[in-house]
């Protein structure tokens, strides 16, 4: 009797990682994420029905982390449009290690077609939407937004070298300055 054949799913997402990485988001296939894993394509479908799918799972993974944190925020300091953008600034401040990760799952997601930029134009609609930036609370809240996310676009696509400290000391910054 055979053991029953196991497919690690996060692996298979790494391997994903490293051919766009590798190769770029042009090249990510099924048949390159096998070749990657060193497992059949059927085994990369059989975690991941379609390309779609494994796309998806990047980038929901990606920023798994960062909601962790950011969630974790709002329970103890309340749900308003001020402090989910205090979650986020805090998810980014804590996730500088998923930053390439995460820009890696966008552009293999924004490479394909517009539908997939939709959930990320969704979440940055509502969010700026929900702030009243008619008052200076709001107008604050949204300059922290758009600072970290250029920040992290700037570290994740390595436009500019933005060291640990640094990365660190920019978020201090926009909490500090931004959100008191």
């Amino acid at each position: 009797m055979g053991r029953k054949q196991t497919i690690d799913r996060g692996a298979l997402l790494d391997a994903a990682e490293r051919v766009v990485l590798r190769d770029g988001a042009g090249q990510l296939t099924m048949d390159a994420v096998a070749a990657e894993a060193g497992v059949s394509k059927g085994g990369v479908l059989y975690a991941f029905p379609s390309k779609d799918a494994l796309i998806d799972a990047l980038f929901n993974r990606a920023f798994a982390a960062m909601d962790e944190i950011g969630d974790a925020f709002l329970t103890s300091a309340g749900d308003t449009p001020e402090n989910r953008v205090r979650a986020h600034v805090l998810g980014s401040k804590g996730a500088s290690e998923l930053v390439t990760e995460r820009s890696l799952a966008l552009i293999a997601n924004f490479m394909r077609s517009p539908q997939y930029r939709k959930g990320a134009q969704d979440y940055y609609r509502e969010a700026l939407a929900k702030l009243d930036v008619t008052t200076p609370s709001g107008r604050r809240a949204r300059l922290a937004l758009l600072a970290v996310e250029g920040a992290a676009t700037l570290r994740g696509f390595d436009f500019y070298p933005i060291t640990e400290k640094d990365w660190q000391d920019i978020h201090a910054d926009v909490l500090d300055l931004l959100l008191d």
